[in-house]
């Protein structure tokens, strides 16, 4: 099984929101084999501009260290020209933010599941088909 997470995914876990610990589930799941884990390197761009934002440049090149290290259980994919089209064609489509486009188009391109709490995605979803995991309000 194959899953696509988006940064509102990765913030929510690494920030312990609600719905973290589905996200930790998944992650383990992961760690295990049990599903495959990817990620826009678009997405965890904004997750690091939040986090600095947020809580400071040191926690955000802590995390950028700990991706390049390859700390997370998910594959990263580089926004290719492909995918910048996609994206800008379902920003084009749909009240998506850029990002969340790389997020879409990279879940339909691998035939996998967004994994999201995002509201935007959960509303454009049903009109534009794309498959989502929605992260449960705990």
């Amino acid at each position: 099984m194959k899953k696509v997470l988006d940064a509102y995914a990765v913030l929510c876990w690494m920030q312990d929101e609600p719905g973290a610990s589905y996200v930790d589930r998944l992650m383990g799941e992961a760690e295990e084999g049990r599903v495959e884990l990817a990620i826009s390197a678009v997405n965890l761009g904004e997750v690091y501009y939040r986090l600095f934002r947020s809580r400071g440049e040191t926690e955000a090149e802590d995390f950028r260290a700990d991706v390049a290290a390859g700390v997370f259980p998910w594959r990263v994919f580089p926004a290719s020209n492909r995918r910048v089209w996609q994206a800008a064609a379902l920003k084009g489509a749909f009240r998506l933010s850029y990002a969340d486009a790389f997020a879409v188009a990279l879940a339909g391109e691998l035939g996998a599941e967004l994994v999201t709490g995002d509201p935007e995605i959960l509303a454009a979803a049903p009109e534009g088909g794309f498959s989502v995991d929605p992260i449960p309000r705990e």
